[in-house]
């Protein structure tokens, strides 16, 4: 005959994350021997802990499931996948400082068959003290003859960072600072490389002053490669917008627009992101590598003797010839940049050919195609001929 029998409904515990010690979680895991774990406010923590009592105590039939409830796009996501992006950077750091890190010092405790095994593998040259201590020790780790001399460590850097967290972590990093006034960035990793530093708060503020404007000016006039660091906050997304305020059309208001306006007009900026002071400090090392030390005296000048003369003509009330002819210039070849067909690289054989904007209008049409390219010629032929309707 058949019996009937109830099945005994799982007990369900809640418990708040917040109320769980450090050191409570396994603890509690053990007590309650879950078989469903659900979370819905995710602490890295417990997670791991949770991986540890599965891999102790599941097998393959029966394994622990944990379901995570978090809204997709949602702060907490974020939230959560920062935390695992600060795990996995904390574990690479310290892979990394294992690899380099110096060797231990072998001393009395139980080290005589370790110099015993040294000795005769010819990596030392001797002991003393009943062959407790070493008298030579080789720190050589198979990584060929490179020489620590060859790594580039200098780096210009102006004093007014001094009161961002960057040059501390830099100086730990195994970088020498040269600290000095610059008129011409931030930081100067070498002769070409020269870096404006902009946290996400000084790059909206300069972009509302149009300080950043005559800084990227500044930038490109006197160095090879200039660039733009954009340090982000450890504790935020790293994102300058949220993606459902990116718009299709250029705005004046959307930081995104500004940032494509001022790439178009400053060709050689180069852009550098960084979610960190640490990352920034791998950027800089990767920056320096195959490029010479950075000339500090010649880093110092750059720009100091145009500001001083600039100084000088608006205290005395004078103007020279010579500096109005090169503001002249610097307008129209941004002036030459905006007309239509005209892009950097056609500009420079514009430049070449002409001498002011008033030649470049007088061109006929098969000049302008030969200098400028078919497309561009016409435009500009047709820009300079056209009527100016009133409206």
């Amino acid at each position: 005959m058949f019996s009937a029998s109830f099945v005994q409904e799982p007990p369900i515990i809640v418990k708040s994350l917040t109320s769980i010690e450090a050191d409570a979680g396994e603890s509690l895991l053990q007590d309650t021997m879950p078989e469903y774990v659900v979370l819905y406010d995710s602490d890295i923590a417990f997670v791991r802990s949770l991986e540890v009592y599965s891999s102790l105590t599941s097998t393959e039939d029966e394994r622990l499931k944990i379901y995570f409830l978090i809204f997709s796009a949602s702060a907490e996501d974020k939230v959560f996948k920062k935390s695992l992006e600060r795990e996995q950077s904390a574990f690479e750091r310290l892979i990394h400082h294992k690899q380099t890190m110096p060797p231990p010092v072998l001393g009395n405790d139980g080290g005589t068959q370790e110099l015993q095994q040294a000795v005769a593998n010819g990596t030392m040259g001797g002991t003393y003290a009943g062959g407790t201590l070493p008298l030579a020790y080789d720190t050589r780790r198979g990584k060929g003859k490179a020489n620590a001399n060859d790594v580039r460590r200098d780096i210009a850097v102006d004093v007014r960072e001094f009161r961002s967290a960057l040059p501390s972590i830099l100086h730990q990093g195994g970088m020498r600072l040269a600290p000095v006034t610059l008129t011409v960035g931030d930081f100067v990793l070498s002769n070409v490389h020269c870096i404006e530093r902009k946290s996400i708060s000084d790059l909206f503020g300069s972009f509302a002053s149009g300080r950043l404007y005559t800084q990227a000016e500044q930038m490109s006039k006197y160095y090879k490669v200039p660039g733009l660091l954009i340090e982000f906050d450890p504790s935020k997304s790293f994102c300058l917008q949220n993606s459902n305020e990116i718009a299709l059309d250029i705005k004046t208001d959307s930081i995104c627009s500004k940032m494509v306006i001022l790439t178009l007009h400053f060709p050689k900026l180069r852009i550098l992101w960084s979610k960190s002071p640490h990352e920034t400090l791998r950027l800089f090392k990767v920056l320096k590598t195959n490029h010479e030390e950075v000339n500090v005296e010649r880093a110092v000048e750059v720009g100091r003797s145009e500001s001083v003369e600039a100084l000088l003509r608006i205290e005395n009330g004078e103007e020279e010839e010579e500096e109005e002819e090169d503001t002249i210039n610097e307008a129209a070849r941004d002036m030459l940049l905006r007309l239509p067909g005209v892009n950097v690289n056609n500009a420079r054989r514009i430049m070449r050919e002409c001498e002011s904007l008033a030649e470049l209008s007088k061109m006929d049409r098969t000049q302008l195609r030969k200098i400028a390219g078919p497309l561009a010629g016409q435009k500009l032929f047709s820009f300079f001929r056209q009527k100016i309707q009133a409206t």
